[in-house]
């Protein structure tokens, strides 16, 4: 798969060391590494990117599988997902369908809040 750099700074532990601990007390130690990585908008736009890219070359199962991992990440822009023509050869397909009334059901009218 692709790797994406991210904007999400870390440090990992990569191995032991021999001798004493570069920070002093005990004899070993490990050294690090600076990784960066995808924080969660960055994810969720990975993924609302590549179901937009699904969708405009015609791949309606991939492109409602990149969606949910979208939604599973937090994204909750249904509205913009409902609208986007990047989007619009999926709108319409049962997959679609099914996936945004897990995700965001759309509710009927009810005026006084308490009829279901």
């Amino acid at each position: 798969g692709m790797k994406l750099p991210g904007s999400k700074k870390d440090i990992i532990r990569t191995q032991k060391l021999s001798g004493p601990s570069p920070v002093g007390g005990s004899a070993g130690g490990t050294e690090g590494r600076t990784v960066m990585s995808l924080d969660e908008f960055e994810i969720q736009a990975a993924h609302y990117n590549i179901a937009c890219a699904c969708a405009r070359l015609g791949k309606v199962t991939e492109a409602c599988q990149n969606l949910e991992q979208a939604f599973k990440s937090g994204f909750d822009n249904y509205d913009t997902v409902r609208a986007d023509p990047d989007l619009s050869d999926v709108h319409g397909t049962l997959e679609f369908d099914t996936l945004m009334e897990k995700w965001n059901p759309k509710k009927g009218f009810n005026p006084f809040g308490f009829f279901k």
